[in-house]
Order: structure tokens, then sequence, then C-alpha cells
């Protein structure tokens, strides 16, 4: 695995994923055949046309990008673990599948944790402490940095709500033991991108 130092939310990152699986799709990718051809049909569409910076534009976003820091000092407070900034991480072995952490950890170089940090409404962040779990449509985003490599031993999985006086901060910390299934999920993951460029491929040669 390695790293793509871009600003993230730039146009050249927008460029760098475009196309990709990512850890927010990797549960379609490895979902039931009618949600991969959904998610097909996206992809190739994707590698056939323009980047389009308005798709990371709603109130929710724009929310999410600014508590954004907030959330990972919180988090850096909590846990003792300082995090840095990446663009990308990809490994060779799959190709157009790429992770955007919202921080990573290195141990001599080389990733070994991140978190992943989200904002949501106070409705929602009260339900991710009482059940105390990733939240289901989160819980492949954390295990996507898993699946791209064995060096990854931990991630944070971080709700924030600065909203909340008494409660604003959930961690849940998960590592690989947490999964049982990641060779699974690299074969599925493996099969569905040649599925991928094969469609791509036959549309433009």
């Amino acid at each position: 695995m390695y790293k793509v130092d871009i600003e993230q939310k730039s146009i050249e990152w927008l460029k760098a994923r475009h196309g990709n699986v990512t850890g927010t799709s990797l549960a379609s990718a490895l979902g039931t055949p009618a949600v991969q051809r959904t998610l097909l049909y996206s992809l190739v569409a994707d590698r056939m046309t323009e980047v389009q910076p308005s798709d990371l534009s709603s109130p929710a976003i724009e929310r999410g990008n600014e508590l954004e820091p907030f959330a990972i000092k919180a988090a850096e407070a909590e846990s003792g673990i300082d995090f840095i900034e990446t663009g990308l991480l990809l490994d060779d072995k799959y190709p157009r599948f790429s992770i955007s952490p919202d921080g990573i950890f290195e141990e001599d170089g080389v990733v070994v944790g991140g978190i992943e940090t989200k904002c949501p409404n106070s409705k929602k962040h009260v339900e991710y402490i009482m059940k105390d779990a990733i939240p289901k449509e989160y819980l492949h985003q954390v295990k996507a940095p898993f699946v791209m490599s064995d060096d990854v031993k931990f991630w944070l999985f971080v709700s924030f709500d600065d909203r909340n006086y008494e409660r604003p901060l959930f961690i849940k910390t998960v590592t690989r033991e947490d999964f049982t299934d990641i060779d699974e999920c690299r074969a599925k993951l493996l099969e569905f991108l040649d599925v991928t460029n094969d469609a791509h491929m036959e549309l433009t040669f």
C-alpha cells in the first residue's frame, strides 16, 4: 500500500479516484449482483465522463468538511494517537481501488492505522453511542483499509457532534481480528474490478 499526497476534495484528488471503487462504495462492490451492477454502471460512466466537482457540494458534506478537523483533534486527545493527512491510499494488487482516510498513523513509514470521522445529525450521533458499534452503513468503509493491506493493524471510527454538550465524541476502534472475511472480500473485489474493467473496454475499444 502506498500514499498519494494530494489535497482531498481538490480537482487532482477527484481525478485520481474518478471511476474507482472507494471505501464508500466497497459495500456495493461486494454486494448482491443487482447492487454490483448499479455500481458498475456508475463507475463505467465516471470513466467515460469529466469530473464533476459539484458532486461534493451539499449541506451535509459542507458541515462534515467544516467539522472534520475538530473531530480528528478530539479523537487524538481521547486516543493519544496523532494522525497525519494524506490524499489517497492505493495498492498495485487492487487496480482502481482507492481509499481516502481522514487521517493515517504510520510506523517506520508504513501505514498501520487510521481514522474515519463522521459528523451526523444529533439523533444519529446518539444512536451510534447507544448501539456502541460501527454503524452498518459505514462498516465496509472502515474495513476497506484491512482489505487493501495486511500492514493495517487498527482503524478508528469517530462520530462527532459539536451540538451535543454531554457526549460530543464517540470512538469505536477495530482491529484485523474483528474481521473474519478479509480474504473473501479481496477475492470478490478483484472479480468485480475485472468485470468493471472489461465492461469499460467493451464500450471504448
